[in-house]
């Protein structure tokens, strides 16, 4: 709808409620053949700052077509249909078509003042500029909050979770949707997370411009994501239709009626393609490349402060050791395997080898180095390096004889 259009139906909408409201009949209910929804780019209203949460789905007016729709379920049997068709999960899925589409109501409602209802350019203002928007929030709610919404589909129960770097995470679940077989179109953050991944990432830079469309919206978990290609996967099905209802809430302070104005219509989205949403969560579990770089300068000022401040050689160079330890592990140590796809018995236990062998190279290079350092320094230095020992190394305090 354009501008103009838009224009025309929000005035004619603003006088139906005024006409009705003259006649005075309590509880009256109207119906307008269009979403009220559409009504967002009214120029009394200011532009929408970001993507809503319907920008991100196909939107299907069921007065326009019929109402079913086929989907795809996880199939027992596997379809031989080609070559190598493990590694293709498509082939692993099954049809199936619903006939009917039950939708389900939206409201939201508003307190409109009597005088208002005598101005029909304020009325048509007044409704384009809160009760618009609070449909808007209704609608967010439904669609990811709602017993109906995206998250709590028993399609997608059985998602693959990501975790680590809130930047990494992002990535990573773009490429679960694309290793799919689907495209990573469309993702919804937490406000709180979309600005943290600004400020300690570049990866908003490098999503938004390869046509990742992100939704910033309050309703999503902090600390979650829901990434999918819903061009393909998703439809919104509505009605086209709204209904507005008009009651008595009460008086105001100078004696006039209060109006209780309300809005209402009818949608439902469905995952027709429930391999195409990967719902994730992020976690700070390592640390970022800048937390990554402070700790590996600051190991080698230690080094270098070993170096000039120590006069014993013999501690000086063990010390020096121990410092150059410390930027070893701040790099590598602190940089974990945190991107996990779907968990497997192999990526746990090649985690664990992993941990085990760092866990190794920490106590075999502080045994080395006690060894080495237990004749050449006096009992108080050689005490200091045992606690220092018991905390790098997470050992216990029976295991600290050299």
């Amino acid at each position: 709808m354009n501008e103009a259009n838009t224009n025309r139906t929000v005035i004619d909408l603003g006088r139906s409620i005024a006409h009705a409201r003259i006649r005075d009949r309590p509880e009256q209910e109207l119906t307008f053949p269009f979403s009220l929804l559409t009504l967002e780019n009214y120029s009394a209203n200011r532009p929408p700052p970001r993507l809503t949460v319907r920008d991100q789905f196909k939107v299907v007016g069921l007065s326009q077509r019929e109402s079913g729709y086929w989907y795809e379920m996880n199939s027992e049997e596997v379809v031989d249909a080609a070559e190598g068709v493990d590694a293709l999960p498509e082939f692993q899925r099954a049809y199936g078509y619903v006939d009917t589409v039950k939708l389900y109501p939206t409201r939201a409602w508003i307190d409109v003042y009597e005088a208002m209802f005598r101005d029909t350019e304020a009325l048509t203002s007044f409704i384009a500029t809160w009760l618009v928007p609070r449909l808007f929030t209704a609608e967010n709610h439904a669609l990811l909050s709602g017993p109906y919404g995206l998250p709590n589909m028993s399609s997608i129960a059985n998602v693959e979770w990501v975790s680590g770097d809130l930047g990494i995470c992002a990535l990573e679940a773009c490429n679960t949707v694309e290793q799919q077989g689907a495209t990573a179109g469309g993702m919804f953050l937490n406000p709180r997370d979309y600005w943290k991944m600004v400020q300690t990432s570049d990866a908003v830079r490098k999503l938004e411009p390869r046509g990742v469309r992100i939704t910033r919206t309050r309703l999503v978990t902090e600390n979650q994501g829901i990434e999918s290609d819903f061009d393909l996967g998703t439809r919104l099905f509505e009605a086209g239709s709204a209904t507005v209802k008009i009651g008595e809430a009460g008086k105001a302070a100078d004696g006039g009626r209060i109006y209780q104005l309300g809005a209402s219509f009818k949608e439902r989205l469905v995952v027709s393609l429930p391999m195409a949403v990967v719902m994730f969560e992020m976690s700070q579990i390592g640390t970022t490349e800048d937390h990554r770089n402070v700790f590996f300068y600051y190991g080698v000022l230690m080094a270098g402060g070993a170096f000039i401040a120590l006069q014993d050689n013999a501690f000086m160079l063990q010390l020096t050791a121990i410092c150059f330890c410390l930027a070893f592990y701040a790099v590598y140590g602190l940089i974990p395997a945190s991107i996990s796809k779907t968990a497997t018995p192999e990526n746990a236990h090649e985690y664990i080898r992993d941990r085990q062998r760092l866990s190794m190279f920490r106590y075999n290079l502080w045994e080395f180095h006690g060894r080495q350092i237990q004749n050449s320094v006096g009992p108080l230095r050689y005490l200091l390096y045992c606690r220092g020992r018991r905390r790098f190394c997470g050992l216990p305090h029976a295991d600290l004889a050299c």
